[in-house]
């Protein structure tokens, strides 16, 4: 577990000072899971029970609308994931969560992270952080959907998650922008061309 959480036990360290022993009491709560490219985390009508911490590989999130996919938020090494409003009021989600590629993950359920909250202070106040991040980058994409055109979000894309253009398929940034395929191909090449 130790080579498995040291990640983590990383990135938790970077968004808030939690005491070295309360650290590594909370990280014996997170199990390692592993999905095969194309395995779902989660899938619509579920209520979703786990946040996942990516270790390694590549997941997308999605809407199923008219038999057509609408990716809220990719989700690599260092990320976490998971349908936050299904997590928190207990309900169905409507959302999949699927592998991209072979992914490593740490899980924590959602009566373990709750316990952990009530534990610490500064458990409650890492929840709070990433809540918090999580909410404004909702807000921002939400923002960006309305306000920038196609072109600067895919400029945005790529210098917020440059390690992800090699990584996803066209169609499925395209369906992250709100764009479609074709319309990403031609700022690409536009892009390119000056």
């Amino acid at each position: 577990m130790i080579a498995e959480s040291s990640q983590l036990e990383t990135r938790l360290k970077g968004l808030v000072r939690v005491p070295e022993d309360d650290l590594a009491r909370a990280l014996l709560f997170f199990t390692p899971v592993f999905f095969k490219k194309t395995e779902y985390l989660l899938s619509q009508d579920q209520v979703s029970n786990q946040l996942y911490f990516i270790n390694s590989g590549l997941v997308k999130s999605y809407l199923l609308q008219d038999g057509k996919e609408h990716i809220r938020q990719f989700a690599a090494e260092n990320d976490f994931i998971v349908d936050l409003q299904s997590f928190l009021s207990r309900q169905k989600t409507s959302f999949f969560i699927q592998a991209l590629e072979d992914t490593a993950a740490l899980a924590i359920s959602f009566d373990n992270l709750n316990m952990l909250f009530e534990s610490s202070f500064h458990f409650m106040k890492l929840g709070k952080t990433l809540a918090d991040q999580s909410a404004i980058s909702l807000i921002r994409r939400s923002v960006s959907l309305v306000k920038d055109d196609a072109k600067k979000r895919y400029a945005d894309f790529m210098k917020e998650r440059p390690g992800l253009v090699q990584r996803v398929p066209q169609f499925m940034i395209a369906s992250y922008l709100g764009i479609t395929p074709e319309s990403l191909s031609r700022i690409r090449k536009e892009m390119v061309h000056g």
